[in-house]
């Protein structure tokens, strides 16, 4: 199996059991260099976004600059990334990124 593939599938493993109400921070799996890095995350939706960072780079600072791009009008004119995420799982009923990838035309 592809090593990108592999980091996918741990990434999301470590990321998608967490609880709700747990920090969106942790340390990064074995592929993913273990302590030396970590992931940092947000959900919305269906829909994880997801930085992998090192050790020496602030938490609460990649939480705001997610924060900060989920804010941003890119994606379709469409004021938050948030509401666009929201409209998509109505439309998809669970949106994933297979959605998004094999039915561009809807989205």
């Amino acid at each position: 199996e592809d090593t990108q593939q592999q980091i996918i599938r741990e990434t999301f493993h470590l990321v998608s059991k967490r609880d709700e109400n747990v920090c969106n921070f942790l340390e990064g799996g074995l592929l993913i260099g273990g302590s030396d890095n970590k992931l940092i995350y947000r959900h919305y939706a269906t829909l994880y976004f997801v930085f992998c960072v090192d050790s020496s780079e602030s938490e609460l600072g990649i939480l705001d600059l997610i924060q900060f791009l989920l804010n941003l009008d890119l994606w379709l004119f469409v004021s938050s990334l948030q509401v666009f995420v929201e409209t998509l799982d109505k439309c998809f009923e669970n949106v994933c990124e297979l959605d998004l990838i094999f039915h561009v035309d809807k989205v």
